[in-house]
């Protein structure tokens, strides 16, 4: 394959993070019920529900 271009496909990892939230890294879109978007390298999503910043974590969840 010399000379070729292989084009590589942006790759996407979630871990779940220990009573904490899921962490998203790569090239990540997140799109709203509006229809509004945010694209980011990496986001940190709520699984406890108390943010104040949904879908987001803000770490209200340490306080437990």
């Amino acid at each position: 394959m010399k000379g070729t271009i292989v084009p590589i496909k942006p790759e996407v990892v979630v871990k779940v993070i220990e009573c904490g939230p899921l962490r998203i890294g790569g090239h990540v879109r997140i799109m709203f019920s509006d229809g509004n978007m945010v694209i980011k390298q990496r986001a940190f999503i709520c699984r406890c529900g108390k943010s104040s910043n949904q879908p987001f974590c803000d770490g209200s969840h340490v306080e437990d």
